[in-house]
């Protein structure tokens, strides 16, 4: 029986982790770099927001399929530009949201290229699609204030949406997590794979504790998304370096917290559930080599 082994499950996580840390810490980095220059607070974290957005536009990068030369122009463009507009003395928001033009600008580009390189494609990458809404959300929102404190808190109306659609999935025939988490519990065996299916149908606890991750994952964004402004905004403007770093403390709490009921309380029982399903799985008839007899041949 197939499976994934320790150390691609290792590098996966690390994978995952190191992503996750980058997304949350780039932007207050670049804050503390640039803070020395001079540099306005909502400039400084709107840089690394759109240095994030270049990371986005190059796609997944633990698919191993990452474009890291697209990720580049996306993120030196865009950045150039509100460097650009901002020594150029067009002010904040305006240096603001022309980086954030800019970056959809190059998103919608992408996705044209693909399509017209494509032209079997039926329809367009979801990903790409979401990297565009959100580059659509940072430019509304970026316009309606300069306030540092609102640019830091931007990425938790991010959060806010992400935990609304996971939660919004959580009654959907294929709910995030069991899509997430399918090929971890099948471990690329097709047998496991196909008693995952079985399960699914068949039992309304395992049907339910997929259910329970989803919901659980979407509310643990939610809660996360309202105390990192609840922390943001407790704090003056003049302590945004300082609020950058305690608002992220909530959601690696909460994630840890759910990572470890989900590992330890629910994740055992769904395996239960779908190993009891192994035996009830069809055996696939033998397969018959290109100019060999049929086993059934001269009976």
């Amino acid at each position: 029986m197939p499976d994934i082994s320790t150390g691609r499950k290792v590098l996966y996580f690390a994978i995952l982790i190191v992503n996750a840390a980058i997304d949350l810490l780039l932007p207050t980095l670049v804050l503390v770099v640039l803070a020395p220059l001079g540099v306005p607070a909502a400039v400084a974290l709107t840089i690394g927001g759109t240095l994030l957005t270049g990371k986005a536009i190059g796609g997944r990068i633990e698919t191993g399929e990452f474009r890291w030369r697209l990720a580049v122009i996306a993120a030196g463009v865009a950045t150039a530009t509100i460097v650009g507009c901002y020594l150029a003395g067009f002010g904040n928001v305006p240096s603001m949201v022309a980086g954030a033009v800019v970056s959809g600008v190059i998103v919608i580009g992408d996705l044209v290229v693909t399509r017209v390189r494509h032209k079997t494609a039926s329809r367009l990458d979801g990903f790409a699609v979401g990297v565009l809404l959100e580059v659509a959300a940072s430019v509304v929102l970026t316009s309606v204030s300069g306030d540092a404190r609102f640019v830091l808190a931007r990425p938790a109306i991010y959060i806010a949406i992400a935990g609304a659609v996971i939660l919004a999935t959580t009654w959907a025939q294929r709910p995030i997590m069991r899509t997430a988490l399918k090929p971890v519990a099948s471990q690329g065996d097709p047998i496991r794979a196909e008693a995952f299916e079985l399960a699914w149908q068949h039992s309304r606890q395992f049907r339910g504790l997929y259910r329970a991750m989803t919901a659980s994952l979407g509310l643990v964004f939610l809660v996360d998304a309202v105390l990192q402004v609840v922390i943001i905004y407790s704090r003056p403007a003049s302590a945004v370096v300082q609020s950058s770093f305690t608002s992220q403390v909530p959601l690696f709490v909460l994630v840890a917290l759910w990572f470890v009921v989900g590992r330890f309380l629910i994740v055992p029982r769904t395996l239960r559930l779908l190993e009891a399903e192994l035996p009830n799985v069809p055996e696939a008839p033998p397969v018959q080599l290109p100019g060999t007899s049929s086993p059934l041949a001269g009976h």
